[in-house]
């Protein structure tokens, strides 16, 4: 018995210009577009397969506390440190841009958010064109830069049920995840220039920052 095949039909918006230009090459050379994409898919993968990820480690320290009565869901601290692999220097790691991880589940209710990681505010990245938001819930930007290879964010839980293992397991996985993935987009030249601060545009982020007292707002 043959074994069936699971398909997924996706809609992509592309640039008219760039998709008329894409599909004419690609038909002259007599492929169709939807063969030429799942080349381009195929490629990636493979070039993903390939990537030297030697030498990259994502750490993650909590520190949990006793709720206030003033802010009770601020239940702990994260200081991620990252140790870029052998083809991202440290200098252009800070660069780029991340997104904070979302926890959403189902529930009776709709989609909701029991929990949450929030980045300082030194590390956020609010300039046009490379900021992200979620598109869930109206909030606080989500995407962040590192500054001396390390992300400090702030827990919050919205009466989620878990335990403290329970958080740091969720949230430990989706981070490392998420650096991990970025990275190897990076390294296979498959992230967007929206996610890589310009030179010029970070020099001009970090003279409003005052790197003596990093070390000291980064610590947990």
């Amino acid at each position: 018995m043959a074994e069936s095949k699971v398909k997924k039909a996706i809609s992509v918006r592309f640039d008219p210009a760039e998709y008329a230009n894409y599909s004419s090459m690609v038909e002259d050379a007599g492929l169709a577009v939807s063969d030429g994409l799942r080349q381009l898919v195929t490629e990636k993968l493979r070039q993903a397969s390939k990537a030297d990820m030697g030498k990259f480690r994502v750490i993650c320290d909590f520190l949990w506390k006793t709720p206030d009565v003033a802010f009770p869901e601020h239940v702990g601290n994260m200081l991620v440190t990252v140790i870029p692999p052998q083809g991202l220097s440290v200098e252009l790691l800070q660069r780029l841009v991340f997104v904070i991880p979302e926890f959403w589940e189902d529930s009776n209710q709709g989609m909701v958010e029991s929990f949450r990681i929030d980045s300082a505010y030194f590390h956020r990245v609010t300039e046009e064109g490379y900021q992200r938001t979620s598109a869930r819930t109206s909030r606080n930007v989500t995407s962040f830069h590192l500054l001396k290879s390390r992300w400090r964010a702030a827990v919050f839980d919205y009466d989620s049920g878990c335990t403290v293992e329970e958080l740091e397991s969720l949230i430990r996985t989706a981070v490392t995840s998420h650096f991990t993935q970025t990275i190897r987009c990076y390294l296979i030249d498959h992230l967007p220039e929206s996610r890589l601060l310009p030179e010029k545009l970070y020099r001009e982020m970090m003279s409003f920052r005052d790197e003596n007292t990093l070390d000291e707002m980064m610590a947990l």
